[in-house]
């Protein structure tokens, strides 16, 4: 195999305007099919990227013997089923994040990827990120001294997403902003130290300041390590300040103060202070193409030459792990034991 064929399952926004622009113009891949249950979305992205076969359900989709993988791009709570169905299917699996709606679903998808012998990547794109590989090689190199507090920004002050759609109704996404933002910084987090952090104790609060949805509009989650490290993060929908765009971090150390967006580097130099920042690429958005074009390379050089993925299903499910303590302690109201994995 030299061309990864793709099918896509879900022809929402997110894939057509970020997902999709990078796929179809990627030599190595082929988007061979997309399905979704709303017919006009899925013609409509067919139309636009010369997508030859379009389908209303995703059984159709994965009858289609010629696709290797399928990327899942559904609403959160069907993310186990059509997964589990693409592994038995025989097809490789790209989820969009989170892995699932509950720590069940996810330890599901997972079970299923490895009985059928099948790939499982989890769709967090900044680990893709140039900005963020150079923090992780910033903490990596122990410049930075001891760390001990990581605080995150996922926060949005003019938007959320469409009210009214599916994202609104917990029964099908699980959590709010949490898990709408939230869960891109519990997961780069991860990665800047290896995916190798396990929180000891879990305190989250959340609330509706702005909206009367079913699910959290403002949460913050507090992530209790050994050796004193913690990590703050901060998610919200219509909030009327942030103190970062959405999507940086912060990493505080005994030597050092390094962070994303913008993205720079304060640390001790022969006993001096210093401030460095990166030339990596030209002004941008803080959140561009470029990490969703990575993230498919990535993807297809695993199917390709069997190279690391950037985020498997096991990470996948840590993740979501992180979210359930977070929700159970904000149930609760007071702080929580992490029992994940």
């Amino acid at each position: 195999m030299n061309k990864v064929r793709l099918g896509i399952a879900g022809a929402g926004v997110i894939v057509r305007e970020y997902h999709l622009p990078v796929m179809v113009t990627n030599p190595r891949l082929e988007v061979a099919a997309i399905c979704d249950v709303i017919e006009a979305a899925a013609r409509r992205s067919a139309e636009q990227f010369h997508i030859p076969n379009t389908f209303r359900d995703y059984s159709a989709l994965l009858a289609q013997s010629e696709l290797d993988a399928v990327f899942v791009a559904v609403p959160n709570n069907l993310h186990a089923p059509v997964a589990v169905a693409a592994f038995a299917a025989g097809k490789h699996v790209l989820c969009e994040k989170p892995m699932a709606s509950t720590v069940k679903e996810a330890q599901g998808m997972l079970a299923a990827a490895e009985s059928a012998g099948k790939s499982l990547a989890i769709a967090h794109p900044w680990r893709c990120d140039q900005d963020y590989r150079w923090l992780h090689d910033v903490v990596a190199s122990g410049r930075l001294g001891k760390i001990f507090k990581v605080r995150c920004h996922a926060i949005l002050t003019e938007g959320s997403p469409p009210v009214g759609s599916w994202r609104f109704k917990k029964e099908i996404v699980g959590g709010g902003a949490l898990t709408d933002l939230g869960i891109h910084a519990i997961d780069a987090v991860s990665y800047l130290f290896d995916d190798q952090l396990r929180p000891q104790n879990v305190f989250a609060k959340t609330s509706n300041l702005f909206t009367n949805a079913e699910v959290e509009d403002t949460a913050t989650a507090i992530f209790d390590f050994d050796e004193g490290l913690t990590v703050t993060v901060e998610a919200g929908w219509h909030h009327n300040f942030q103190n970062s765009p959405h999507g940086a971090i912060e990493i505080f150390g005994t030597e050092g103060y390094a962070r994303t967006f913008p993205t720079e580097m304060h640390s001790k130099v022969e006993g001096a202070w210093g401030h460095y920042q990166p030339n990596l690429h030209a002004a941008r958005p803080h959140i561009d193409l470029s990490m969703y074009a990575a993230q498919i390379e990535a993807f297809i050089d695993h199917l390709l030459a069997g190279t690391k993925l950037p985020c498997d299903g096991r990470q996948g499910l840590r993740n979501v792990e992180w979210l359930d303590a977070a929700y159970e302690s904000a149930q609760k109201s007071e702080p929580v034991a992490y029992r994940g994995s």
